[in-house]
């Protein structure tokens, strides 16, 4: 089947302001909104998103509370694995690494990681526990993300509903609320607002694996100082149709030394064959300086450092704050 425009459209309202490194529309929520947004019909975008989900593209839906709201920040850094047969194994291994919280599987030898972290010898840590692991050649230094803050903090019923949600990410919002005892109106409206106010991210689990209408591609392009940025954004998205996010990732980077511009780029296309014409194409503007290609595989999240932060707050006397 070819690629198609609603596909296009949807997975761009999901990548709107970051949501593929930070979470933001819940598409079970903001049906509605993204059927506005691209002109069709809810139940239209309700059958592509239960396509997906029969496909295995959609894996299921992560709701976790941001590390902000308990004081924590995050980083982002990669590994490559030396042995890509243990490239599964060590996937699974992550899940054990403290701050873990998250990982993008490229095709080939590299994965994207994202930290929490309190203190910054935990990322030191956390990274050389990742180097430990067997087939894993190489762990890139961690680099501090600045993180969306929220506006609101989550109450001890939020952290109820939370810790609801991950005993079954696909049961129905009338299951969830029965079993925190509030009406399914207001267990929606808090999601919402927990959600828009950025204490809790929403998280598509895709396995682009499973996706095949297109070659999902992802292109970071890095260039000089002094460039006119906005100018190859207007390029990409005059000439690659097929783009669902685009965004200067340079900016994302926390205090320190400063970090070249760089825009990070999502693009669902034709086939691999256009994936390297358009390598070549970036390559040839103005102010480029190099263009790195990554062919994104599956979005992982892992829950324990959100768990054991959910369980603490649930038990900490009311009015407090659980530690840190």
């Amino acid at each position: 089947m070819p690629m198609d425009r609603l596909d296009v459209g949807i997975l761009r309202e999901l990548s709107r302001d970051q949501i593929v490194w930070f979470g933001r529309i819940d598409p079970r929520l903001s049906a509605a909104e993204i059927a506005r947004q691209l002109r069709v019909d809810r139940a239209t975008v309700g059958t592509r998103l239960r396509s997906w989900e029969k496909q295995g593209f959609l894996c299921g839906h992560e709701v976790v509370p941001s590390p902000l709201v308990f004081g924590a920040k995050i980083a982002g850094g990669n590994l490559r694995v030396e042995d890509l047969r243990k490239k599964p194994r060590i996937l699974e291994d992550l899940s054990l690494i403290p701050g873990l919280i998250s990982a993008v599987d490229h095709y080939g030898e590299w994965v994207a990681l994202l930290y929490a972290f309190e203190r910054t010898d935990e990322l030191d840590r956390s990274r050389r526990l990742i180097s430990r692991l067997s087939g894993v050649g190489e762990v890139t230094p961690c680099i501090p993300f600045i993180a969306p803050v929220p506006t609101m903090a989550p109450t001890r019923l939020d952290y109820r509903i939370l810790d609801d949600l991950k005993s079954g990410p696909r049961r129905t919002f009338q299951e969830i609320a029965r079993s925190v005892r509030i009406s399914p109106k207001s267990l929606v409206r808090r999601l919402e607002q927990l959600v828009q106010g950025r204490a809790v991210w929403y998280l598509p689990i895709l396995d682009f694996a499973r996706y095949s209408k297109a070659v999902v591609s992802r292109f970071v392009v890095a260039f000089a100082q002094g460039s006119d940025a906005g100018s190859i954004e207007d390029w990409v998205l005059r000439h690659v149709p097929g783009v669902t996010y685009l965004f200067d990732s340079s900016t994302l980077v926390g205090a320190g030394d400063p970090f070249p511009p760089m825009l990070d780029i999502g693009a669902h296309l034709e086939s691999v064959g256009r994936a390297e014409d358009l390598h070549r194409e970036l390559l040839g503007l103005k102010g480029v300086k190099d263009v790195e290609v990554l062919f994104p595989r599956r979005f992982y999240l892992y829950r324990t450092w959100f768990d054991d932060r959910i369980r603490a707050a649930l038990v900490w006397p009311p009015g407090t704050h659980p530690p840190r």
